[in-house]
């Protein structure tokens, strides 16, 4: 149950089916255990002891007991599922911030003159397309591969800019320019670093072992309804499931949205540049 960087070691499916196989496995442990129990009782006590009812005051403290332990673990469950939740909000937050600073920027291109408007305007194009191909990486070696991309396209466009503003630097015309230029840098490397974010493994092992012993303590004390508990472990699964999922922003089923940096690209490669201004032929008369 650890899981480094943005990326598991084997599908999601195969793990949830790992976890449901080590939870029906630790059932029937304590299944095993309970019926081993009951015949060495019986066999203490001979064959009257059949006929004993059984003591109510004892099942009760049994399931009271099996009750708190199921609480706690769909507890644990929800803390670690909240955690994953709010990565993932930040995840998507942090797309839309970049994709607003990217096109500030596109917009603020205008206050360069015209010809070093456009060449910022290049680049950010190829930067944009990038970026989506960084949201897009299925791998370790492709999300790497693409954000070293995203790091050369970002010293390029900072020379362009610097390049731009080299007649005004002084002027606060300037300051609009690299503020929005600065932030979408920035917002690039906190996206980076919170696909990096995951749950810390503490936690996930924590909750591999409380719920392997939640399931021993199932078999034991609900030997009898097997299919009742079996779908009890497979809805716990499922959750444990889908908290790995949210965890995974590559190779999860549920990726972030990336609507908001597909809708910029977009714009900017349906945008026309402008015609180069030419100046008037006058023509004199012989």
């Amino acid at each position: 149950m650890i899981l480094s960087g943005s990326y598991p070691y084997m599908p999601l499916w195969l793990l949830t089916l790992l976890f449901f196989v080590a939870l029906m496995a630790a059932r029937e442990v304590g299944l095993r255990l309970r019926l081993r129990r009951q015949q060495a009782s019986r066999g203490l006590a001979g064959p009257t002891s059949s006929s004993k009812p059984m003591d109510p005051g004892g099942a009760k403290e049994d399931g009271f007991a099996m009750t708190s332990v199921m609480g706690l673990l769909a507890l644990l469950i929800g803390f670690t599922f909240s955690l994953t939740l709010g990565r993932y909000d930040e995840r998507r937050d942090l797309v839309l911030k970049e994709a607003n600073a990217i096109g500030t920027t596109w917009l603020r291109t205008d206050l360069l003159d015209p010809k070093d408007g456009e060449r910022m305007r290049e680049v950010l194009r190829r930067y944009v397309d990038a970026r989506v191909d960084f949201a897009n990486a299925r791998d370790a070696g492709d999300e790497t591969q693409q954000f070293a991309q995203t790091v050369s396209l970002q010293n390029e466009l900072w020379s362009v800019m610097r390049q731009g503003i080299a007649t005004f630097r002084d002027n606060p015309r300037a300051s609009l320019i690299v503020s929005t230029t600065n932030e979408a840098i920035d917002l690039a490397a906190e996206r980076y670093a919170a696909r990096q974010d995951h749950i810390p493994p503490r936690i996930l092992r924590l909750l591999l072992i409380f719920a392997v012993l939640s399931a021993g303590l199932v078999g034991y004390e609900r030997y009898q309804q097997r299919k009742a508990t079996a779908l009890l472990l497979l809805l716990f699964s499922l959750a444990v499931g889908l908290v790995l999922d949210l965890d995974l922003p590559s190779t999860g089923a549920t990726s972030v949205p990336q609507d908001p940096m597909l809708d910029l690209q977009r714009s900017l490669h349906q945008v026309t540049p402008p015609p180069t201004p030419q100046m008037p032929v006058v023509s004199r008369a012989p």
